[in-house]
């Protein structure tokens, strides 16, 4: 490895953190319903954060987790959140170096702490912005085109196997949510399911994706229901088992279709 391309990990970690605070108010703010600008106040008291308490996890550990003014516990979420966001950063860095291979990183990248946002609304609310889900589908859609153009790929082909791959995302949910009545999924699921294919951008990884989401839910539902968190017939967050689904087929898509490939030869 580089220095070059250690100097991009560390600089998408920093930056990813930046946007892990940024998606904990696009996450609260989109739940409270109220105007996405403004400076970020304490719930509590109201007061506007200072710029020295808005360092991602360090600020919070250095305040002990609670607000400098009025002294309530600051939640949790927020620094986990932020951390998540400087390791996937990171990750998408390591993946895809920065310097030389930019439009392949930014995809990762985005496609990656981007899923934050709807993760946290989806576990702690059970929400799901549309809207946010649509951006983030537009801007996956965006940057394949844009990998498939500079490849010297066939920009037909690479959008139709794109429009394949998000009509798959979309009509595996959709169909579970007309057979069941919402009682397996809800609706924006559905609109998850487009985002997957709009950003893995063909059908074999929207169906790896798919897989591994369903591996990951089981397994979180079963470890649900065995601590007492979750009770039968209650409703799981899903998001939280697709975003990292979308995550194993956009770092490791490629090459599981690979072995699978040589492992029916």
């Amino acid at each position: 490895m580089t220095p070059e391309h250690i100097v991009g990990i560390v600089t998408a970690a920093l930056f990813g953190a930046a946007l892990g605070s940024f998606s904990n108010v696009l996450a609260i703010r989109w739940h409270e319903e109220v105007d996405l600008g403004g400076r970020s106040k304490c719930p509590g008291c109201g007061h506007v954060i200072r710029p020295q308490h808005l360092v991602p996890v360090f600020s919070w550990l250095w305040l002990r987790g609670k607000c400098a003014d009025c002294g309530k516990k600051i939640h949790i979420q927020y620094p986990i959140v932020e951390a998540i966001a400087m390791l996937l950063g990171g990750i998408a860095a390591w993946q895809a170096n920065p310097f030389t291979s930019p439009l392949q990183f930014a995809l990762l990248f985005i496609c990656t702490v981007g899923f934050l946002a709807p993760v946290v609304m989806d576990l702690r609310w059970q929400e799901l912005p549309v809207e946010y889900l649509v951006g983030l589908g537009v801007v996956g859609v965006g940057l394949r085109t844009a990998i498939a153009w500079y490849a010297g790929a066939n920009l037909l082909v690479s959008l139709g196997s794109t429009l394949a791959a998000i009509v798959i995302g979309v009509g595996v949910f959709w169909l579970q949510v007309a057979l069941s009545r919402g009682r397996w999924l809800g609706e924006g699921d559905v609109w998850f399911g487009g985002m997957m294919g709009a950003v893995l951008g063909a059908p074999a990884l929207v169906g790896i994706g798919i897989y591994f989401a369903y591996i990951i839910g089981g397994l979180w539902a079963v470890a649900g229901l065995a601590s007492g968190a979750y009770k039968r017939g209650s409703r799981l967050p899903f998001a939280p088992a697709l975003a990292t689904g979308t995550m194993v087929a956009l770092w490791h898509g490629e090459n599981i279709l690979s072995w699978i490939r040589h492992g029916m030869l």
